[in-house]
């Protein structure tokens, strides 16, 4: 029996993505302040550029998230639970979700005369059994994202994409998935990490904390350790 997967997630984008690691797995919703967590890192981050606290920034989330999802397991001993949080970071700007019609169009303008970071952070929290202590592990993933220029073509894209319903819950004011691909002249890095979850990433950490270890069996239905693996079972640390 391998380690129960929890995903401290209930978004629709992430629940996707984790099936091409795990179809067996939980979604539960982290109950954390978002809000003030960003706000005691933005009032301490001294000289911090926009992208170093971005980055700060998720990594703190997607903890929060992990644990306190964590925290809230019947039964934590032989369970992992994973937390993640993306933001979208300009030069001097951390995106967030848009307010507003007016603010999404800002974003979205903003975001066609510059490349944009895209940084999802993960944590990993888990404990192998009721005697062992809790372990963490946190990482971040980025991609690059560029619009096509600002000119009237891109202006009649972002003003008909903020008159749809598809902007306002999300990082950024776009889906790169949906219709917000759109405005999207190309990318660098990982798509999936641009959509809210870097599963190679996330794949190569599981492997990584597996044969760290010893394996015990990996994850329940997981593509990712072991015979069922994707990877194949050579790469499985039982057959190192």
């Amino acid at each position: 029996m391998g380690m129960k997967i929890v995903l401290a997630s209930t978004s629709p984008r992430r629940r996707e993505l984790i099936k091409k690691i795990t179809e067996e797995y939980e979604a539960a919703s982290a109950d954390i302040d978002e809000e003030a967590i960003e706000k005691r890192l933005e009032n301490s981050r001294g000289s911090l550029t926009e992208a170093q606290l971005a980055e700060k920034t998720v990594r703190e989330l997607s903890r929060a998230k992990a644990m306190a999802v964590f925290r809230s397991c019947r039964e934590p001993a032989d369970t992992l639970v994973i937390g993640a949080d993306t933001v979208v970071a300009l030069e001097n700007e951390i995106l967030g979700k848009p307010k507003d019609r007016e603010d999404a169009v800002r974003m979205l303008r903003a975001q066609s005369m510059e490349p944009q970071q895209v940084i999802t952070g993960v944590t990993f929290v888990w404990r192998e059994t009721a005697e062992t202590p809790v372990s963490t592990r946190t990482f971040t993933e980025k991609s690059l994202v560029y619009f096509h220029a600002l000119d009237e073509v891109q202006e009649a894209r972002i003003q008909a994409y903020c008159d749809t319903a598809e902007p306002y819950d999300k990082a950024g004011a776009y889906g790169i998935q949906l219709n917000g691909g759109a405005l999207v002249d190309r990318y660098e890095g990982d798509y999936d990490n641009i959509v809210g979850f870097p599963t190679e990433r996330v794949r190569a950490e599981l492997i990584s904390l597996f044969a760290e270890s010893g394996c015990r069996g990996g994850v329940q239905g997981c593509r990712t350790c072991c015979s069922s693996c994707a990877i194949g079972a050579e790469n499985c640390c039982k057959n190192k």
